[in-house]
């Protein structure tokens, strides 16, 4: 079967059968369309039967050179292939999956953007200024974060038990029961203390 035909018919399933909204099938019908773009531009078989993983891992060389192409987008373009290609096998237009083993090229691992202490002012001060019945809650909890370097899931679990108002210091059982001891800052130790009277 021709290609343009098999896309076609997947297109008009995901619409029919699965009732995918108007802007997943232009984005199915897009990605498809480049595929069969490339196919063209390079004179290969527009016959399902010829397609093969070597061609596909060609198409992606193809998007990914000159470092235009994101990583997402052929991701994307892949999950598009993916589906399509599970489709004319269960169809039984082809008899052999042509994206066995192809994986998608993995995205740049952003690193966290801090914020600077001019920032970390302004929120503590819009925090402080918050009237709200949970603004104590808040102004401990960014507080503690930002002055002892807990994780998110060290927050939730808190308890009060954990914390020494005398000596001023918290203990912290983190990944894997680990446990350590760290001083509480001079800034959070009186939001702290309002916030539990408030309780």
């Amino acid at each position: 079967m021709h290609f343009q035909q098999a896309m076609d018919e997947f297109l008009l399933y995901l619409k029919i059968e699965q009732n995918y909204s108007d802007h997943t099938l232009r984005s199915y019908e897009y990605d498809l369309t480049v595929f069969h773009q490339f196919l063209e531009r390079h004179k290969r078989s527009n016959d399902l039967q010829d397609l093969n993983r070597s061609v596909v891992r060609r198409f992606i060389q193809d998007q990914m050179a000159g470092g235009k192409m994101k990583p997402r987008t052929m991701q994307r373009r892949i999950s598009s292939l993916k589906s399509f290609c599970n489709y004319c096998l269960k169809e039984r237009m082809i008899d052999t999956n042509f994206m066995a083993g192809v994986k998608a090229p993995k995205s740049e691992t952003k690193l966290p953007v801090y914020m600077n202490m001019e920032e970390l002012k302004q929120l503590f001060t819009s925090l402080e200024q918050t009237e709200h019945p949970l603004s104590l809650r808040s102004e401990s909890m960014f507080k503690l974060l930002a002055t002892t370097g807990m994780r998110r899931q060290e927050i939730i679990d808190l308890t009060w038990e954990q914390l020494d108002f005398y000596n001023e210091t918290i203990r912290i059982y983190g990944k894997g029961k680990k446990e350590r001891l760290l001083p509480l800052h001079s800034v959070v130790v009186p939001v702290l203390k309002r916030y539990k009277a408030s309780l």
